[in-house]
């Protein structure tokens, strides 16, 4: 009888594997179809993490599904208060509030970022938009009074008249404060220019630095005085090593940049390319953080199966940096 009870307990685990991760799983699995508390696929790919100001929780929003045509692309919202159940919000964004003068849709949208504004109160999107052959190469930009409502478009452009390409946005935050956000972006995939929002975070200031060579997939943290920002060299769909950037001082003003190498080792970044690294308040050691990776693993053409890979860096010292696989992990680890 217990091995009858063993062997449906295995069987029900494999069903979980291959379905995807459990709601209710209280452990992080990378590289498997993640589920909302409705069951069904996580879609929200090129993530960016928004903390809510009022209450600490988390808003994911992401890339919607991967489907052929990019008539129902859009950005797709879900919300989470222990980074691990995410309820399913549904498309915050979609291509019927997209409309650029002399820039006909429908449109790419990638790499949703959103960060809150004190100021004005409202929540500020930003993201590469582009069209289908990636020709317009410009950053659309959209706001919303909720992070959970439909966000209002404001303007798709070209800043500076500098084309871009892949981009992110950085919430310099520290001890509460925000310093300043910043937004980094490939120019014509040539390098990155790093630029310090406005005040209304609904333009850029100019460029503060600048990385001499094409990267994307730019994720950026800050720890011990020091900005990291990982990223990925351009290969298209197919994944390649991570580089792993460190500044040369305690400001992105005219910051320079210098490669740690890969902290993976491994030649694909575990299959995935990165897209977020996301500060976690550390159970081990109070009043510290441990730092999340969050990658995506694009299945190229099945893009609909794509899949997401969240790891934790080790630091052994502020330059000897690791990210080793693990096929599970619980939060409550670090």
């Amino acid at each position: 009888m217990n091995k009858i009870f063993a062997l449906i307990i295995f069987i029900l685990f494999m069903i979980d594997r291959l379905n995807g991760l459990s709601f209710n799983d209280q452990y992080i699995h990378s590289g498997i179809r993640w589920n909302d508390t409705d069951g069904n696929s996580i879609q929200a790919h090129a993530t960016g993490i928004l903390i809510d100001p009022q209450d600490g929780s988390y808003w994911w929003y992401g890339e919607s599904l991967k489907t052929p045509t990019l008539s129902d692309h859009g950005v797709n919202c879900y919300h989470s208060k222990d980074l691990l159940n995410w309820v399913n919000i549904g498309q915050v964004l979609s291509q019927q509030q997209v409309h650029v003068k002399g820039r006909e849709g429908p449109y790419v949208i990638e790499r949703p970022r959103v960060v809150y504004n004190h100021k004005t109160k409202l929540y500020v999107m930003w993201f590469h938009l582009d069209s289908s052959t990636y020709s317009y190469r410009c950053v659309g930009i959209a706001t919303s009074p909720s992070p959970n409502a439909t966000f209002t478009f404001i303007d798709g452009l070209q800043l500076g008249g500098i084309p871009s390409l892949d981009m992110s946005l950085y919430e310099d935050k520290r001890n509460g404060t925000v310093n300043g956000v910043y937004l980094i972006r490939s120019y014509n995939n040539e390098y990155v220019v790093i630029s310090k929002l406005t005040d209304d975070y609904l333009n850029t200031t100019g460029i503060t630095s600048t990385i001499g060579e094409p990267r994307e997939a730019y994720s950026i943290f800050h720890r011990n005085n020091r900005y990291y920002m990982m990223t990925s060299h351009l290969t298209g769909w197919p994944p390649n090593p991570a580089d792993l950037l460190i500044s040369d001082r305690d400001s992105l003003d005219g910051a320079k940049w210098t490669s740690l190498g890969n902290p993976t080792g491994s030649p694909t970044t575990f299959n995935s390319q990165a897209t977020f690294v996301l500060p976690f308040p550390s159970t081990k050691y109070p009043g510290t953080y441990f730092y999340i990776y969050m990658g995506d693993r694009w299945v190229y053409p099945d893009l609909l199966n794509a899949s997401y890979v969240w790891l934790p860096y080790t630091f052994y010292s502020d330059t000897n940096i690791t990210l080793e696989w693990k096929d599970q992990w619980g939060l409550t680890d670090y």
